[in-house]
């Protein structure tokens, strides 16, 4: 499994980045309750902070932690309602790449916040079906998106809810601070963390990626985010997981896909999401 990151090419080892970022604080305005996208529990604001923290318990109820075989970790991915009104789990191609054939050999767990608690909504569901990207490319990571539809229906709860896909092109939340969550290591070569953690970052234009990336950076098929300043990092198991942005209704937008950086927390060097908003035609189609 390429779930942490290190390609199979001579490029340097790339990993799930989450670039640290200094975010502006901002006031959410009022949810309007449009089924995705909101919590019962409010997350932490962004904050002049650098690099990431503990989020506020169950806040982002559409955060799945996804677990191979006998992992305990994995990737990450995120809970959205597909047209059936079903909840299927959104992530990165490169987590399930080659287990598409096995796809009960993964478990999707939902309502969890620390890893090692057995809390009061968590629940564990097994795969059913694996859908990938057809032209995913596990060389430079282009169409890194996949789906995965889940053996029994979700439970919805104040824990447990997803998020909305965005209809927004990503030029609509060009510079917002946005959050991205997950399990994942908060240093190169460090250990994954017990308890969910955030950071914000803002989402970067394309031509500000390709000036740090140069050619590994496709505008067709990716977004960036992050600032010219390294710090902490949520770096390994973190694939997969959400990049969301608050929309104008005051919902929670997924707007991106944990997919690759070059390292941890490198100054210059922001960490690259699939472009959810260039895969809407796909997502309905395959979820």
């Amino acid at each position: 499994l390429n779930c942490h990151g290190v390609v199979k090419d001579n490029r340097k080892q790339r990993t799930n980045r989450d670039n640290a970022v200094i975010g502006a604080t901002f006031s959410a305005p009022s949810a309007k309750n449009t089924g995705c996208g909101s919590s019962v529990t409010s997350p932490h604001k962004s904050t002049y902070i650098v690099g990431g923290r503990e989020s506020v318990p169950h806040s982002w109820p559409w955060q799945v932690l996804m677990r191979y075989r006998t992992s305990t970790l994995t990737c990450g991915g995120a809970l959205i309602r597909n047209s059936a009104g079903n909840l299927v789990v959104i992530t990165a191609a490169h987590c399930v790449d080659g287990t598409e054939n096995r796809p009960g050999d993964w478990t999707i767990d939902v309502g969890v916040h620390s890893r090692s608690a057995n809390e009061a909504n968590q629940r564990a569901y097994t795969v059913s079906r694996i859908n990938s990207h057809n032209n995913y490319n596990s060389r430079n990571f282009d169409n890194d998106i996949a789906i995965m539809h889940l053996a029994a229906t979700v439970t919805e709860n104040d824990d447990v809810s997803p998020i909305c896909v965005t209809s927004l092109p990503t030029s609509d939340f060009f510079n917002q601070e946005c959050v991205v969550t997950g399990w994942g290591t908060t240093s190169e070569g460090g250990s994954t963390s017990d308890k969910l953690q955030e950071v914000y970052k803002p989402v970067l234009t394309d031509a500000a990626c390709t000036s740090y990336l140069s050619n590994a950076y496709n505008a067709n098929t990716m977004l960036c985010a992050g600032l010219d300043i390294g710090g902490k990092d949520a770096c390994q198991g973190d694939s997969g997981g959400p990049y969301a942005c608050l929309n104008a209704q005051g919902n929670w937008d997924l707007i991106g896909i944990v997919s690759w950086g070059y390292g941890c927390a490198r100054p210059e060097l922001p960490g690259v999401y699939a472009d959810v908003h260039k895969y809407l035609t796909w997502i309905n189609n395959n979820s």
